[in-house]
């Protein structure tokens, strides 16, 4: 598979988003389990098992907002480059590029999604973000509650079919 179809196809974005989706919750259901903190490493664990859990449920997302915009609207790759400009403003902003879709979103949605940018950007990466302003407008904080996943499978799912998807026969 060469570089412009990588881009350009659809199913690719989501087959990427679904395996994020996935692994997400393999981090999730771990942290389930509930284990007895019994150590400092136990509490690097589970603290990195949520931030991991949400990277990965914000890559999911982002992955498939993708899909849906690149379906929707095909990038210029003449110079065989993919521009972040395309999607969004600012790097993994997912409501930009949900907005850049014309999705209307509920509030809560918007909240998930803004909570799983900042996650992508930083929060999950790093202690602190390269600007203040950033950490400042921390306001929904590094959590993540079951139905996160829920919201965000079916949003997969919604972008999918309007990206040409179907049960019954797979991809155009």
């Amino acid at each position: 598979m060469d570089y412009f179809e990588r881009v350009l196809n659809p199913e690719n974005w989501f087959a990427q988003s679904w395996q994020m989706f996935e692994a997400a919750s393999v981090l999730w259901e771990s942290l389930l389990e509930k284990e007895p903190i019994l150590s400092e490493r136990d509490t690097q664990r589970q603290s990195g098992s949520l931030k991991g859990a949400l990277l990965l449920l914000g890559l999911a997302a982002e992955n498939a907002l993708k899909g849906a915009y690149v379906y929707k609207n095909a990038p210029d790759l003449s110079k065989e480059r993919l521009s972040a400009k395309h999607f969004h403003e600012k790097a993994h902003d997912l409501n930009d590029v949900a907005s850049r879709l014309g999705l209307s979103l509920k509030p809560d949605h918007s909240v998930l999604l803004e909570r799983l940018s900042t996650s992508v950007q930083w929060s999950s990466k790093y202690k602190a973000p390269l600007k203040k302003s950033d950490l400042d407008g921390l306001i929904h904080g590094v959590k993540m509650g079951s139905t996160d996943l829920d919201a965000i499978e079916n949003l997969i799912e919604d972008l999918q079919r309007q990206s040409g998807y179907s049960e019954e026969n797979g991809w155009p």
